[in-house]
């Protein structure tokens, strides 16, 4: 998904991940997660630091024990997702009813899905949006992943594993965004992640009421092709299952000068994307920097010294 990609470890980290994922039981599986995620917070790793970092933005009143809470609980939640994705099958993502939803938001999404407009489904790295993305296709749907236009090793990992569940990944290329435009005005489907930084160097948009390099080619491709944007995430809830929350379709609006257009209708789209992260902020696991570029300082007002 363009923006997409929190896989930070190397591919043989991954590689091993997934075996063990589906070797062990899953209680054990959470148990090594719980004790890799009480280290982070107790050795204060890059993962939590960066996780910590991010949602100090979401929840800007917390205090500093609070935030560690709230990071290790992140970084939990991180770990049984990639967990519980590579230790299900495919068969079992609905066999088991892995995934609950809104039956209404349901058919609202099945609506658009199979209306001759095409559309494309955003989200933030809340969750499991991997097993939504799979669910979807399970159910039918024939969906264009737009990902990183150069995925690490561990990323094209990962992307093969999504490809054998049914998905159509494509790093983002002139060929990829092409084919884009074409299944859009098929009335095809894309899904796109659009809370990581895909060019430092992009203008800014207000994201938590600061300014931040996120990407704006999903809104691109909309007033392209015409296609709405539905803004969806997937968090797992306390019973194990995941919750699937899809939000109503959002029309482009336009007043006939482009670069406005991209700029409220990017902006409208994000609105959306802070209200999913409110809602579950100890879900969201973005793993790289948002509001500064990498290597660049850090700063909080209750930053922990490293």
């Amino acid at each position: 998904m363009e923006g997409s990609g929190r896989t930070g470890a190397g591919a043989p980290w991954i590689i091993l991940g997934i075996v063990l994922a589906r070797l062990l039981p899953k209680k054990l599986g959470y148990w090594i997660i719980r004790q890799g995620a009480r280290f982070a917070r107790r050795r204060n790793l890059v993962l939590f630091a960066l996780l910590r970092e991010n949602l100090a933005r979401v929840r800007p009143e917390l205090e500093n024990e609070a935030l560690d809470s709230l990071a290790e609980q992140a970084v939990l939640e991180l770990g049984k997702t990639y967990f519980d994705m590579f230790h299900h099958s495919r068969k079992a993502l609905l066999g088991e009813r892995l995934l609950t939803r809104d039956e209404s938001e349901w058919a609202r999404a099945r609506a658009v899905f199979e209306s001759p407009r095409g559309c494309i489904v955003v989200g933030a790295h809340i969750g499991n949006y991997d097993l939504a993305a799979q669910w979807f296709v399970a159910n039918g749907y024939e969906l264009q992943a737009l990902s990183l236009a150069e995925p690490g090793r561990g990323t094209r990992v990962v992307n093969r594993v999504r490809k054998d569940r049914g998905m159509i990944v494509t790093p983002i290329s002139i060929t990829s965004l092409r084919e884009a435009v074409r299944r859009l005005r098929a009335g095809g489907v894309i899904i796109t992640g659009v809370d990581r930084p895909a060019n430092y160097d992009d203008p800014p948009v207000s994201f938590f009421a600061e300014p931040a390099p996120l990407p704006r080619g999903h809104i691109r491709l909309a007033l392209q092709t015409d296609a709405c944007v539905m803004v969806a995430y997937c968090a797992r809830q306390p019973d194990g299952k995941y919750r699937l929350r899809i939000k109503s379709p959002i029309e482009m609006e336009r007043t006939g000068d482009r670069e406005m257009d991209i700029e409220r209708n990017t902006r409208r789209v994000l609105s959306q994307i802070e209200e999913c992260i409110r809602e579950a902020p100890e879900h969201w696991a973005m793993l790289h920097p948002i509001w500064r570029k990498p290597g660049e300082a850090s700063y909080h007002p209750l930053s922990r010294a490293r």
